[in-house]
């Protein structure tokens, strides 16, 4: 079986992931590379992929590049192989203990690259500039559904809210007392080149919560996600990438085949169609969201026009990034790729 997920994504504080912490809290041994744009980690990580693509694997990819991977897990070995260069860095603290350093620069003409290196410092540059340009995009679309959300929290009736997940947690959720459930955190969705994009499980039944508001999906999202891990059952949570203190907007039940997707817009093209769909305007004071209607429409188009714009900047970033990764292709020894690639994929098979 495969999944697919997104390492993390950029934020109002720059790039974020839990992916991290993950594979720490699971105690997985990681195999951590390095090396420049055009270095080849992410061709490695498909091949190794490809050589265990048999098995239970996780694949994450690159927010910025949805083409390129980040990382591979090979879940049921407890292993990760991961991009941990900038601006997603990590290492082991026990080499060869809790994992390992790949030094993919190593197969690099350093002359060839020093002789270019004023056009690969314009190139670093530009990109640069393009993420820190989209860094204030997505905290200008924060504030924007922070003051969206406050208001949607002031007129949220959280009594028939509470009432209504109960009842949905009875009536989809079965009852394991034998099993401690676990809360995962996996991103599932980020602001890309591409747009807003979500990597959602086949054959998975849908269901989605309309709240143009976000607080009563982010309530309804938190209470089942706890009502699942009370009933034994593991479960997904994406958060968001741009609202303060990160609330969940997707959650998924793997056992159940289930998953809860809140959605500002009812039209979603990206998504598969929902077996049912929820609409979160019923849990609201109606009267206390009319009095503050104008101020609402405003910061959604405003938060909209914003993320457009931010799409726009994550493009140009990742034009610029891939004539950047042209000069470190033209230098890369393939020959040291493929042999690097071999060695790692019997490294682990034996490893025990």
């Amino acid at each position: 079986m495969q999944r697919t997920y997104f390492l993390g994504g950029a934020s109002p504080q720059g790039f974020e992931t839990d992916f991290w912490r993950a594979q720490a809290e699971q105690n997985r041994y990681g195999i951590y590379l390095k090396g420049g744009p055009g270095t080849g980690k992410s061709t490695l990580m498909k091949r190794i992929a490809a050589a265990f693509a048999g098995e239970n694997i996780s694949l994450y990819h690159c927010a910025s590049d949805p083409h390129s991977l980040d990382a591979a897990v090979l879940e049921d070995r407890g292993i990760f192989i991961a991009d941990a260069t900038a601006p997603h860095e990590s290492g082991t603290p026990l080499p060869y203990v809790s994992g390992e350093t790949v030094d993919l620069a190593a197969g690099l003409n350093a002359e060839q690259l020093h002789a270019e290196r004023a056009a690969i410092r314009a190139l670093y540059s530009e990109n640069q500039t393009a993420h820190s340009q989209a860094k204030k995009g997505l905290a200008g679309i924060a504030e924007m559904q922070e003051i969206i959300a406050g208001t949607g929290a002031a007129a949220l009736l959280p009594e028939k809210l509470a009432k209504f997940v109960r009842n949905t947690a009875k009536r989809l959720l079965p009852h394991k007392p034998a099993y401690a459930g676990r809360i995962l955190y996996r991103q599932s969705c980020a602001v890309t080149p591409l747009g807003v994009l979500r990597f959602l499980p086949e054959q998975f039944d849908l269901i989605l919560l309309h709240d143009p508001y976000y607080a009563a999906a982010d309530a309804m999202l938190g209470q089942l996600a706890e009502a699942a891990v009370s009933a034994g059952l593991d479960c997904e949570i994406t958060r968001s990438l741009t609202r303060k203190d990160r609330p969940p907007i997707q959650l998924i039940l793997p056992e159940q085949k289930l998953i809860f997707a809140a959605v500002t817009d009812c039209r979603q093209p990206e998504l598969p169609v929902p077996v049912s769909a929820v609409h979160m305007q019923r849990f609201y004071d109606a009267a206390k969201l009319r009095q503050q209607r104008s101020l609402m429409r405003f910061c959604a188009k405003t938060a909209a026009a914003a993320e457009e714009q931010v799409i726009l900047l994550l493009a140009e970033a990742l034009r610029v990034h891939d004539a950047l990764e042209k000069y470190y292709i033209r230098a890369l020894d393939t020959a040291f790729l493929d042999r690097t690639a071999e060695s790692l994929t019997e490294r682990i098979r034996a490893f025990a």
